[in-house]
């Protein structure tokens, strides 16, 4: 694979994979643009819930988008979208609510009350499960195929917005955490750290193929005043190569 290292590293492979980031920068603008015509194309569908996790409200884009589309027909075969299509994007996920010593958690955020062990449904479960056999295939294509379609586009759209925002913070100054040049600085920080080993400096020995990346750290400096190295090894001066000086 191209630029296949995380962690350990000589100087010279970062090198490589710098000048290739830095080429690239020149196409963000563009990616940013792209993406957020296909989210325009998406669009998307939006719930509002009250405290107990009822839906009070919710939202669609016009019905030219993908997901306007898929609601119409949800609603045209008889979808119930307050009941039936209780979306939630990752900003407002379902989760329990605290307990404490005295009182366990009984309930989750969107209303449900947990249940216990044992429900005894089995005479209930069999007649309802008789009823829905017959309409079975009939549900599978009018509303759970539907319901799955809307739930991936909205995850997709979720997706395009995220990359949207960590396109515009890569192009950010070098101040701002999670840049492209805060990223460059913190690894430059790394190479010049004589301590941080797991970059290795390669000026005297280059090293771009990343032969000697992961070769044993040396216990002790050697060269002029030390003992020479018997095998190969990093330092920190860089990668050292057997008996040199």
């Amino acid at each position: 694979m191209a630029y296949d290292f995380q962690g350990t590293f000589t100087a010279s492979q970062f090198k490589r994979l710098q000048t290739y980031i830095q080429n690239q920068v020149q196409l963000i603008d563009s990616r940013i643009a792209h993406l957020k015509v296909e989210l325009e194309r998406i669009g998307d569908l939006a719930f509002a819930y009250d405290a107990g996790g009822v839906p009070k409200a919710y939202a669609n884009d016009p019905p030219t988008t993908y997901c306007g589309k898929l609601y119409g027909a949800y609603q045209a075969l008889g979808g119930d979208v307050e009941y039936d299509l209780q979306v939630r994007k990752t900003s407002d996920p379902v989760f329990l609510l605290t307990g404490s010593e005295t009182k366990p958690v009984q309930m989750v955020s969107n209303g449900e009350v947990l249940g216990g062990l044992g429900l005894n449904n089995a005479t209930s479960a069999g007649l309802v499960q008789n009823l829905r056999n017959w309409v079975e295939g009939d549900l599978q294509r009018r509303r759970n195929s539907l319901e799955r379609k809307i739930r991936r586009a909205i995850d997709y759209g979720e997706q395009l917005k995220a990359e949207i925002n960590e396109l515009v913070l890569l192009k950010k100054d070098i101040e701002t955490e999670g840049s492209l040049g805060f990223y460059f600085a913190a690894i430059e920080n790394l190479k010049n750290d004589r301590q941080y080993l797991a970059i290795t400096n390669d000026e005297k020995n280059l090293d771009p193929h990343g032969k000697g990346a992961y070769a044993p750290e040396f216990p002790y400096m050697p060269g002029p005043k030390g003992t020479p190295a018997a095998s190969y090894g990093r330092s920190r001066d860089g990668f050292v190569v057997p008996e040199q000086e």
